[in-house]
């Protein structure tokens, strides 16, 4: 086995790829790059990414490509899973990624998969081009870093509530009335999307939204987009009518599409789907998952009896904190709503062993073996950490929530603008440049003015984060439309919050299933108390009596 075999995963099919001399992104390399005046290579590649292989297989398995790598460039090879800042800065429109960057790290040009012999002809052209322009690349270069500066003010903008109102027109523009989804094809699941649609149907009172969302997911888990032998939904499909897919499974989509499915209330496909991830995404040891399983074209394919384990595609056992804690938020919403008292146990048991292994008081999580935590990992987390109090998994979530947030603004913070930046600390090539991703800060709105709500104090330093958070990224929707879907979310959720205290498990599921963004405080009352803000109503004790309170509640909250 050589270092690169080692060190990065290749196809598992036969290839020559670790023959070429790759390096992990690290600041050895570039010392290396400078040192020896060369430009880079950096491959982005995914354990999933059927391209990634095919690539593997031909261009880096040619000799010629593997000689001129190995002789005129430095290669880096990157994981997306585990460098999703990386990913962000450099993707050049899918994967693969090709980018041919200067030895500081800046871009030259890029694509997606190149055969071998476009590649010999790239790898020729570019490394000539580097050497004689130099003057003129590295003005580029200076230009490039002063417009990723100015993006981030750029991002900021006034909340406005009308701003839901437009994300969801975009929403519902976009959706398919004859197939269900958003758009023609490629079609992916949007998964946030998808919960809005939900959750402004019960809103606005408004089943038309809601319907959406049905005829999609059911057109999903109805066509070849879902494995109807394992279950699990694949990771997108080439066709507007969900017919082929692309074959990855990715724990990454599934978080989404079990929330959107269990507000839905769809059982067959939530249990079908919940299946496959407990079956084989899920290790029973530690109760964690798995990051993807492979596209196999054939193996999908087959009957259910003519699959066999030894053949199944390869599963990346890798766990990431980001992903794991999305699913869990999703097991625990799933749990409540459709009475399914497994599925809280098993979000118990991943979010027992996930921060054991992966948090650290005062330094957050970590977001996988070896790589240090993302803003992902803290937003995630912090999310996780706040629903499980609202689930009665103990008394220590609530402290680990109020240190995760103050992990996230010492660490993150933008504090002039306000927000939070995707890493910390490393500032290698353009991970100097700052970006704030919308999704990310969404979801941290979220948590932040659920902490909030939680601590009695609505509208303390958490909430004022919150929206801080969501303004500093508020120019960004207009140009994102249905992408955005997250935003709108965490908007509509920024007016008083309506908090459900209970410690009766009957009137937490009416409450969770008559309001969608009521925020439970488990208590040991057999009754539930409906407070707005920091207005509470009566204690009531049967759920039609608390679907009356919370209604009420709505009123006051608009």
């Amino acid at each position: 086995m050589s270092e690169s075999e080692g060190e990065f995963h290749f196809s598992p099919r036969p290839n020559r790829a670790d023959e070429i001399k790759w390096r992990p992104w690290s600041e050895k390399a570039f010392d290396e790059a400078r040192l020896l005046n060369r430009p880079i290579l950096l491959s982005i590649s995914a354990v999933w990414c059927h391209w990634c292989h095919v690539m593997d297989e031909t261009t880096y398995s040619h000799a010629g490509v593997i000689d001129l790598i190995n002789r005129q460039y430095l290669p880096i090879r990157v994981d997306n899973d585990v460098r999703p800042d990386i990913n962000q800065r450099y993707n050049m429109g899918g994967w693969p990624t090709t980018a041919f960057l200067t030895s500081s790290g800046d871009i030259l040009t890029g694509a997606t998969y190149l055969p071998p012999d476009q590649m010999v002809d790239a790898l020729m052209r570019i490394s000539s081009y580097n050497s004689s322009h130099q003057a003129e690349i590295a003005t580029r270069a200076l230009e490039s870093r002063k417009r990723a500066a100015s993006g981030v003010a750029r991002s900021a903008g006034e909340l406005d509530e009308s701003i839901v109102d437009s994300i969801l027109e975009a929403v519902t523009n976009a959706y398919d009335p004859e197939y269900g989804g958003f758009g023609n094809a490629p079609k992916f699941p949007q998964t946030e999307a998808l919960v809005l649609l939900l959750e402004q149907a019960q809103v606005r009172a408004d089943p038309t939204l809601r319907q959406m969302a049905i005829n999609s997911l059911e057109h999903m888990a109805g066509g070849g987009t879902y494995d109807h032998v394992e279950g699990g939904f694949f990771r997108y499909s080439t066709t507007q009518d969900w017919s082929v897919p692309h074959f990855e499974k990715m724990l990454e989509d599934h978080a989404g599409l079990i929330s959107a499915v269990a507000l839905a209330g769809l059982d067959d496909i939530l249990d079908a789907t919940t299946g496959y991830l407990d079956t084989v995404l899920r290790d029973p040891t530690t109760g964690l998952y798995a990051g993807s399983q492979d596209a196999d074209e054939h193996y999908y394919s087959l009957g259910a009896d003519e699959r066999r384990p030894d053949n199944a595609p390869y599963v990346d056992r890798r766990v990431y904190t980001s992903w794991n804690a999305a699913l869990a938020v999703a097991y625990l919403e799933a749990a409540v709503l459709r009475n399914r008292p497994k599925l809280r146990v098993h979000a118990a048991k991943l979010l027992d062993q996930l921060f054991h292994d992966r948090y650290r008081a005062g330094h957050g999580l970590t977001h996988t073996e070896g790589a240090g935590g993302q803003l992902g990992d803290q937003v995630w987390g912090l999310l996780a950490a706040v629903r499980a109090h609202q689930a009665g998994l103990g008394d220590g979530w609530l402290p680990i929530a109020m240190d995760l947030a103050q992990h996230l603004e010492d660490a993150y913070a933008d504090h002039e603008l306000g927000g939070y930046f995707d890493h910390v600390a490393e500032r290698l090539g353009r991970l100097g440049d700052p970006i704030k991703p919308l999704g990310e800060n969404s979801i941290a709105a979220m948590a932040l003015g659920e902490l909030d709500t939680l601590s009695g104090q609505p509208d303390m330093p958490c909430t004022q984060r919150a929206r801080r958070a969501l303004e500093s990224v508020a120019g960004l929707p207009a140009q994102y439309g249905l992408m955005a879907a997250a935003f709108a979310r965490a908007l509509d959720r920024q007016r008083k919050a309506i908090k459900v205290s209970s410690g009766n498990a009957e009137l937490v599921r009416a409450a969770r299933l008559a309001h969608p963004y009521a925020v439970i405080d488990p208590n040991e009352d057999g009754r539930a108390m409906v407070c707005v803000g920091t207005i509470c109503l009566a204690p009531v004790s049967t759920p039609a009596a608390l679907e009356a309170a919370l209604q009420e509640a709505s009123k006051a909250r608009a």
